[in-house]
């Protein structure tokens, strides 16, 4: 029976298998165990979304570790209860085989996380999750693209920000070479008509979103005019209901003030296509609340 680090958003707690919080969820398994490192000490569970099945990644402590401020502090048994917990674990496991490596994975210490950032719903988490750990081990494996190449920069860009890891992240998106990926896509398809208006904004909008968590400034200067220049949906349309975007999407609420302050860039244009629209400016695009 495996022992769980339970990680409620950033407070975790031991719990045993069967404890009653715990009863809808299986325990790990040869058909739930994603191993990104086969020797890994260490299984995350995440529970997928929509209705994809809990799924636990298995991974090596020391590696996430090193890669990740986040997990540098969860683990480490100087700084938090949950790492002394976790290396009791471990410690039952040295005890129990000549090595840890060779305990069946379903046998390692759990960490439940339920706060992996705001995913979109809409997307399925498995492959962005999966990719996301293999680039904090620097693997090679295959991994399946969740949609376009901006959507899925902009996905582990949410992971990066979220477990602290935007330098390995970043390091990966430059070596596949993906930042000249992106200077051509805007090249060869700013000015074409074969998509609308919405579609392009959508992916003007992940990769801004993804220029300001990675630290690219080409990225967020270039489609930033280019969604200034255009206009944004979002800032013309009243209601929620309008604008049907998927609002549970970060890239259309851009962080850190840039939504604000690119309102504040336009007022006279926004202005005039309000009035020939017939649309009054709604009032959560006020600057002052981002």
């Amino acid at each position: 029976m495996s022992s769980m680090l339970r990680s409620d958003g950033d407070l975790s707690l031991v719990m045993a298998e069967g404890d009653s919080r715990n009863q809808q969820c299986p325990g790990p398994n040869e058909d739930n165990i994603v191993a990104i490192d086969s020797d890994g000490d260490l299984l995350i569970q995440i529970h997928g979304q929509h209705e994809e099945p809990t799924l636990y990644y298995q991974v090596s402590s020391t590696v996430l570790q090193k890669s990740s401020p986040y997990f540098d502090r969860l683990l480490d048994p100087k700084k938090f209860s949950e790492g002394v917990a976790f290396e009791t674990l471990l410690k039952g496991l040295r005890d129990s085989y000549p090595d840890v490596t060779m305990a069946p994975a379903a046998a390692l210490p759990v960490i439940h996380i339920s706060d992996v950032g705001q995913l979109p719903m809409r997307y399925p988490s498995k492959n962005v999750i999966t990719h996301f750990f293999d680039i904090l081990h620097d693997t090679n494996s295959f991994w399946a693209m969740a949609g376009s190449l901006p959507n899925h920069i902009a996905l582990l860009a949410i992971l990066a920000d979220r477990f602290d890891a935007t330098k390995p992240v970043l390091d990966h998106v430059t070596d596949q070479g993906w930042i000249h990926a992106y200077k051509e896509i805007k090249e060869n398809k700013k000015d074409s008509n074969q998509s609308s208006l919405r579609s392009k904004e959508t992916l003007w909008r992940q990769r801004i979103f993804a220029g300001v968590i990675l630290g690219v400034q080409d990225w967020v200067m270039s489609y930033s005019r280019l969604l200034i220049d255009a206009g944004s949906e979002r800032w013309r349309t009243a209601s929620d209901a309008e604008l049907n975007v998927d609002d549970d999407a970060p890239w259309w609420y851009l962080p850190r003030g840039l939504e604000g302050e690119m309102v504040l860039l336009v007022p006279s244009k926004l202005s005039r296509l309000t009035r020939a629209r017939g649309v009054g400016i709604s009032p959560r695009v006020d600057p002052r609340d981002y």
